[in-house]
Formats: structure tokens, C-alpha cells, sequence
């Protein structure tokens, strides 16, 4: 046990954690995974209640990670975790126009591609991919259990299960993988 009082102890290891949920951004920049998990749960909480993911906050975490990246590591390392969000929502939107040329509704709302942006442009690919596997379980679970209780859902709203996926995937792929105490 170490000589600090509790909160000391429990804000160092807060810290820790933080500096390895990113890759490639230095120790002195453990605060934005913070700010951008801050983010991320505040745009989840709005979308449970008003299935709306706002621009505004997505935007912001997004231009201040870019920001970080790029004065802490470079403007290269930025440009890519760029390059990867726009490459993601892309992606998704394309997956969502198919869905909807096949089926004439949509498959994702546009929230979900905001937020995954966000997302991938502070902690890669594998945790939010990982995320997506991990919500899509946890929906299908509320959905049941909805079901099981005969409870009516007019729709699901993502953001919130993405966001529970997220922190199960920062957990099992950086923070239980890594050799930190």
C-alpha cells in the first residue's frame, strides 16, 4: 500500500489507467482520454434521452484531440487518427445508405458515426470496433429483457451500449493487457 492517502492513491492509479488507454500519446497527456471519455458519456447520456447525439460536443472533443495529438506527438500522428474517424463514419454511412436503398429505413443513425468518430480519433481502431461487438451484446440484452418484462421499445438509441463497449474494450484491450500498478 503506498504512503499517499486514499485519494491520492486512487487519483494516481485514475492517471495510470488514463496514460495507457491511448496509444502513442506521451504520460504528460493522460487528461485527454479523460476529457474525451467526459465527452463521449455526456453525448451517450443525451442520446438515452433525447436519441440525439449533439454536434457541438463531438466537434469540440474532436478539434481538441486533434490539437493534443498533434502539439504533444505530431501533426503526422494527428492527421492519421483524422484520417481513421473520417474513414470509420464513411464506412458506417455507407453501411446505413445500403441498408436503406435495401430496406428504405436506416440501419444507424448518424449519432452513432459522430460519436464513433470521436472515439476512434483518441483510442484507435481496436477498442471502438471492439466497442460496436460489445454494444450491439449489450442492446440485444436490453431488448430482451424489455421483451421478457413486456415492456415496449419504440427504438434503441446505441450511443449509450457503445459507450459501456467502449470502457469494457479500454479495459480488456489496454488496461488488462497492460503491466501496470
Amino acid at each position: 500500500m503506498p504512503h499517499l492517502p486514499l485519494y491520492g492513491y486512487i487519483y494516481g492509479n485514475f492517471r495510470e489507467g488514463l496514460m495507457h488507454a491511448t496509444l502513442g500519446l506521451p504520460p504528460e497527456a493522460w487528461w485527454l482520454p479523460a476529457i474525451v471519455l467526459f465527452l463521449l458519456f455526456c453525448a451517450a447520456l443525451v442520446d438515452a434521452f433525447t436519441s440525439t447525439v449533439p454536434d457541438p460536443l463531438i466537434f469540440l472533443g474532436l478539434a481538441a484531440v486533434l490539437a493534443v495529438q498533434g502539439m504533444y506527438v505530431s501533426w503526422e500522428f494527428a492527421g492519421w487518427h483524422l484520417l481513421l474517424a473520417l474513414a470509420a463514419a464513411l464506412f458506417i454511412w455507407t453501411m446505413n445508405e445500403l441498408w436503406r436503398a435495401a430496406f428504405d429505413n436506416d440501419a444507424i443513425g448518424m449519432g452513432d458515426v459522430k460519436w464513433t468518430m470521436l472515439a476512434i480519433a483518441c483510442f484507435d481502431t481496436t477498442p471502438v470496433m471492439a466497442a460496436w461487438g460489445i454494444g450491439a451484446w449489450l442492446a440485444l440484452i436490453w431488448i430482451g429483457v424489455a421483451r421478457l418484462y413486456h415492456y415496449k421499445l419504440g427504438r434503441v438509441y446505441f450511443a449509450p451500449f457503445l459507450f459501456l463497449g467502449l470502457l469494457a474494450a479500454i479495459y480488456f484491450f489496454r488496461l488488462r493487457t497492460e503491466s501496470w500498478s
